[in-house]
């Protein structure tokens, strides 16, 4: 029989229970699917004791000066938060050292969401690639101009820094993690008892684009975006999106670049891509959805989502649990 692998969630007072209960679920499926004990589960931090999270609820953990850490059976993930307990968890050097040591001693060193601001205040993602949530990549970039922050990213790998993006993206995390130790078919068997997508590829998008128009919605592009999103199944010209933002065509592609960060052009294969996602998820057929969203040729389609998404529209479809 294999040796367990130990998982060490490090957490603090107020952070994002979701951050723990989603991947460590991931990782106790594992064992419960299979004959062998292949993680063992550990919550840590600074003091031990009952931690509360940001919801209420409260946690039992170890103290951290308790754990040993093992080369080549150890990953210690610390959880995200939100606010002030996000800060004073950065100040918390007992919880900056213990990262330190981990990025030293375990196999893996990761963090979920938000957690990646501990890691990075540990020194731990300096010249390195990284994810987190949406929300807080600029802060990220500002604060920690030494990392490299992947907008995009559900999850980064950086040799044996692990980090994921928004809360549930670290189930996504722990499924690959789950893939690399034991195989695709466990990862397989672990995702069907969690019944979550199990092939959800680290680079798909965090839709962060759409998630910024839509909260922005401000002049002069609210009205353009909203033609957009009614108009999905036409032939767009960045000519018509000017007019519509009363500006001349190069004022109009270099204000809505800046702006929304990426061109018309891929803004509108965003959210194309992501209006089809939806259609699939109905339970819409791809010859259906197709030309709702505005593409010429299925195979056009096809192409497009494949690289998006990373799994095919059908495929998609089928794991949403439609016919």
């Amino acid at each position: 029989m294999e040796s367990s692998r130990q998982i060490v969630f490090l957490v603090y007072e107020g952070f994002e229970l979701l951050d723990l209960s989603g991947p460590s679920s991931a990782f106790n499926a594992a064992n419960s699917v299979s004959s062998e004990p292949h993680y063992e589960i550990v919550t840590v931090s600074a003091a031990g004791g009952l931690v509360t999270a940001s919801c209420g609820i409260a946690v039992a953990t170890v103290a951290i000066d308790r754990i040993v850490l093992g080369t080549c059976t150890s990953t210690v993930l610390a959880v995200g938060s939100e606010g002030n307990p996000l800060i004073a968890a950065m100040r918390d050097r007992a919880l900056l050292n213990f990262l330190k040591t981990a990025a030293s001693k375990a196999e893996r060193c990761g963090s979920v969401c938000s957690g990646a601001f501990l890691l990075a205040a540990a020194g731990l993602l300096d010249g390195k690639n990284a994810a987190t949530h949406w929300a807080g990549c600029q802060h990220l970039k500002r604060w920690f101009p030494n990392v490299i922050v992947n907008d995009e990213a559900l999850y980064v790998i950086d040799g044996s820094i692990w980090t994921s993006a928004g809360v549930t993206t670290g189930i996504d995390m722990a499924l690959a993690m789950v893939g690399a130790d034991h195989g695709p078919h466990l990862k397989g068997k672990v995702a069907r008892h969690l019944v979550v997508y199990a092939h959800r590829p680290g680079f798909q998008t965090q839709f962060s684009t759409l998630l910024d128009a839509q909260i922005a919605g401000i002049d002069p592009f609210s009205n353009v975006l909203e033609w957009l999103d009614q108009n999905l199944h036409q032939s767009v010209r960045v000519a018509q999106l000017a007019t519509l933002a009363g500006m001349t065509e190069r004022s109009f592609y270099r204000r809505f670049t800046q702006t929304m960060g990426v061109s018309p052009a891929r803004y509108l294969c965003l959210v194309r891509l992501e209006r089809a996602r939806q259609l699939l998820a109905a339970g819409q057929p791809v010859k259906t959805v197709c030309p709702q969203v505005g593409f010429a040729s299925e195979a056009a389609f096809r192409k497009a989502f494949k690289s998006h998404f990373g799994t095919t529209p059908a495929l998609y479809g089928a794991t949403q649990g439609q016919a």
